[in-house]
Order: C-alpha cells, then sequence, then structure tokens
C-alpha cells in the first residue's frame, strides 16, 4: 500500500477538522483523492451525528441579529452538551452564521435549515458537520423575530461569550416617534431590567389564561384552609394576584435601576424627559437551557 503523506493528511484535516487517523483512513478508501475523502468523511461523520442526537443538549449559546435600521431582529437557541464546547471557537463561529441566516428568513426554522449556509451544503448539512467535528450533539432549539414599521427595535445579551452570543438574550420592540439615538439609552436599559427580572407579560391582560388559572387555583387552595367569609377571602385573592402582577408584568415591576418607580412610571418619565410618545409593542427572552 502507498504511504500517504502527511501533508496530504493535515491538508484535509485542515478542510474538514477531522482527526488525523479519520483523515489517514478517508484517504486511504478514496484512493488518495482529497475531494472523495472529503464526501467519505461527510458520510461518516453523519452516522456519528446520528448517534450522538439521541444524547441531551442543554448548554450553548443564545444568538441575536439585528438589521441596519434597527427595525427587524431574530434570536435563537443553539444547544450543545456542555458549556466547554459553547466557549468553542467552531461552535461559536456556526451560532453566529445561523443567526444572520435567522434574521433572513425571520427566525423560521424549517425554512433556516433548507437555506444555503456555504456554497455547497445547507444549514442542516452544517449542522451535521458541525457535530461530527465537534463532537457532541449540537440542536437547533427554538427561534424568534420581531419587526415594527413605526418604532426601534432594542437587544441586549447577557452573559456574552462574543459578539452578539451569550447566556441570555432579550429583544424589545417599541413604537415610538423618537429618533434612534435618543431612544437607545431607553431600550438598552429596558432589555437589562427584562434580562434580569424575566417577566411574563407586558400587562396583567397579556399573561397566558393557563398561567393565570393556575395562579388563581393555587392562592385560592391557600386562601380556603382558613375559615374566613367569602367577602374577606375574595379581598385577599385580590391582593395576592396583585402582587403576583407586580412581580411577573413587565410595566408593574420595580425598575432595577431605581426600585422607587415601576416600569411604568419610568416610561413615563422618560416620555416627558425625550418629549415624545413611547410603546412597549413585545419582548422575548431567551435564556440557555430553560424549558419553554
Amino acid at each position: 500500500m502507498n504511504k500517504i503523506p502527511t501533508s496530504e493528511i493535515k491538508k484535509l484535516r485542515d478542510i474538514t477538522g477531522a482527526g488525523f487517523l479519520d483523515c489517514k483512513e478517508a484517504l486511504e478508501k478514496s484512493d488518495f483523492n482529497i475531494e472523495n475523502a472529503i464526501d467519505y468523511l461527510r458520510k461518516k461523520g453523519i452516522s456519528t451525528a446520528q448517534k450522538k442526537g439521541d444524547r441531551t443538549a442543554k448548554e450553548g449559546l443564545i444568538g441575536i441579529s439585528i438589521n441596519n435600521s434597527d427595525k427587524e431582529a431574530s434570536i435563537i437557541e443553539i444547544n450543545s452538551e456542555t458549556d466547554f464546547v459553547a466557549r468553542n471557537s467552531d461552535f461559536q463561529s456556526f451560532v453566529s452564521n445561523v443567526s444572520k441566516l435567522n434574521l433572513e428568513q425571520k427566525g423560521n426554522i424549517d425554512n433556516l435549515l433548507n437555506v444555503n449556509y456555504s456554497d455547497n451544503e445547507k444549514v442542516s448539512a452544517a449542522l451535521t458537520n458541525t457535530i461530527s467535528k465537534i463532537g457532541e450533539n449540537i440542536t437547533i432549539k427554538r427561534s424568534e423575530y420581531l419587526i415594527v414599521e413605526d418604532g426601534f427595535i432594542g437587544t441586549y445579551i447577557h452573559n456574552v461569550e462574543k459578539d452578539n452570543m451569550g447566556k441570555i438574550g432579550v429583544m424589545l420592540s417599541i413604537s415610538t416617534d423618537c429618533e434612534k439615538n435618543i431612544i437607545n439609552d431607553f431600550l438598552k436599559k429596558m432589555c437589562m431590567h427584562i434580562a434580569a427580572t424575566n417577566p411574563l407579560a407586558i400587562s396583567p391582560s397579556d399573561i397566558n389564561e393557563d398561567i393565570l388559572k393556575k395562579e388563581k387555583d393555587f392562592q385560592l387552595e391557600e386562601i380556603n384552609k382558613e375559615d374566613k367569609p367569602e367577602e374577606i377571602k375574595n379581598k385577599i385573592l385580590d391582593g395576592k394576584m396583585k402582587k403576583f402582577f407586580t412581580e411577573v408584568c413587565l410595566l408593574d415591576q420595580k425598575f432595577i435601576i431605581d426600585d422607587s418607580i415601576k416600569i411604568s412610571e419610568y416610561i413615563s418619565n422618560t416620555s416627558k424627559q425625550l418629549n415624545c410618545n413611547i410603546k412597549l409593542n413585545k419582548f422575548i427572552r431567551f435564556k440557555v437551557g430553560e424549558d419553554f
């Protein structure tokens, strides 16, 4: 058998990121043809990736992309098995590239998987190859997209690993007649607040009905343990639900930067200070590994 030059093995490793022995085997099985060896490794990688697919991926990164006008933005969670891989440059490069494509696809994961990642492979193939190269299961868990015509979108990344990637990501859409440079500080502080407090909704009317019913049922169960008149029980329930809203509704929460005011007051004060209208439309908050 002809001896394979080390330079050829190195060349194949540089192209594919595969291990030394895998590259040596691929060249032997492909009659020393680099292109055929790449195909061989890809097929082998797909098989390896499928086996890894059963392993749980709970670590990873949140990636955010926003367009030049700050009127469209997307957020995506891509998971790995370990935090070590989340700091891997190949994984971070994959997350960054997919995040940008996710914005183009308006957060539609099905479409995202079928667009070109590079000239010769789709995102789905790039995912498989990244799994094979890194050696851990990697999953694209979820994504969202925001667009606004009469305002702007603010974004924030907490626990930043690299540009626009980290462990918590927030996007906030507002309607306003302010110029973007004037409203920037407000958007940043609001997104930081959302990252820290994890509200369920902007206002009580926005809370999911199932969550609201579950909370009311829980409080009633606790209240009914005491022998009190129905009128008193109703007042107690009303008080407990108001407390619940101050904890989970963005507008009712105490502002983390100045806890002497609520978020609703901070918005009102900022509107007066900047002499413009501000209305919160929607926020999205992703944290790596959380259930949803």
